[in-house]
């Protein structure tokens, strides 16, 4: 069938688009843009087509041709059993961080402050406040778009999450008992940014640095002024950064730091405890004793730059 040729009915469509993409792929354009169950697609191959169906066929055929995401061409993705509105302006929920979210939901009491750093659509948030309903929880983002996006997702849902515009910290009006994070990650020079998915997701939200543990870094060094005594800080990183971000939680004081693994068995989220007095959390890794008064930002500088490692997102 050729570019040109008629999409009038189901059949047509489906023939069209089989020709182009993987068969799931597909079956899947066709029946969002004909609004049909699947199985239409097979037993009412003749049922009619209208032009806007077909338009939608010809254009989400051409998008995935060139590489963009499912989720973005249909503008929605599932997460944590939650189907939430994506946009190109954040990252895609993936499976992955699911265990960022296992990690997380045994440490949160009923009536716990949970503070998600850097939102995106807000699918961390939200599938925490789904599984803890009497929690607190807050979002953060550092792009409006993202924020809109995100209280959009809450809406959808019934979900109470607050989502403020904030950068980092910035938007900590209390303590916190639990912060997670699904930060930028991604070193600058990382060659998966040029493959896949990752060429149509903002840099914004995958990029850290030169080293791709500058964000993490900075959220070890700040988190203990933002959370209680034994609170703890959730945050995902790549398969290959679990021991510089180890590292980096101990330097910051922190207690029972431990490293889970994805659905793949790959290191993916690292967590640690707060010490329960503050006066610990003056422990410094021995390089850096010689200025005490060094800021957080200038301490957490020197940790990644001594440790010099990175991992691609979600490799």
């Amino acid at each position: 069938m050729n570019a040109g040729a008629t999409l009038d009915t189901l059949g047509a469509c489906a023939a069209y688009a089989r020709r182009r993409l993987p068969r799931l792929e597909a079956d899947l354009l066709v029946r969002r843009a004909a609004r049909v169950p699947r199985t239409h697609l097979y037993a009412f191959g003749e049922r009619g087509v209208d032009p806007a169906g077909s338009a939608a066929v010809r254009s989400w055929v051409r998008r995935r041709n060139a590489g963009e995401p499912l989720a973005y061409i249909l503008g929605e993705r599932s997460f944590w059993e939650l189907d939430l509105e994506v946009a190109p302006c954040a990252m895609i929920p993936r499976s992955d961080t699911e265990t960022l979210v296992s990690a997380a939901l045994p440490l949160i009491g009923a009536n716990a402050n949970v503070l998600d750093i850097g939102t995106g659509c807000g699918a961390v948030a939200l599938a925490i406040a789904a599984e803890r309903p009497a929690a607190h929880v807050v979002a953060t983002d550092i792009d409006p778009q993202c924020v809109a996006l995100a209280t959009r997702n809450a809406r959808r849902h019934g979900l109470a999450v607050r989502v403020r515009l904030a950068d980092g910290f910035a938007g900590a009006k209390e303590r916190a008992q639990v912060v997670v994070s699904n930060p930028p990650y991604v070193a600058a020079s990382d060659p998966h940014l040029r493959r896949g998915d990752l060429r149509f997701e903002p840099r914004r939200a995958l990029i850290a640095g030169a080293t791709g543990l500058e964000f993490l870094a900075r959220l070890a060094a700040e988190a203990p002024a933002h959370l209680e005594a034994g609170g703890w800080l959730v945050v995902e990183h790549g398969h290959e950064q679990g021991p510089p971000v180890t590292a980096l939680f101990r330097q910051a004081g922190f207690r029972q730091v431990e490293t889970r693994r994805d659905v793949e068995g790959r290191p993916r989220v690292t967590l640690g405890r707060k010490a329960v007095n503050d006066e610990q959390l003056a422990v410094r890794s021995p390089h850096l004793h010689g200025n005490a008064r060094r800021s957080d930002k200038r301490w957490a500088a020197a940790c990644y730059a001594s440790l010099g490692h990175n991992g691609a997102r979600h490799q």
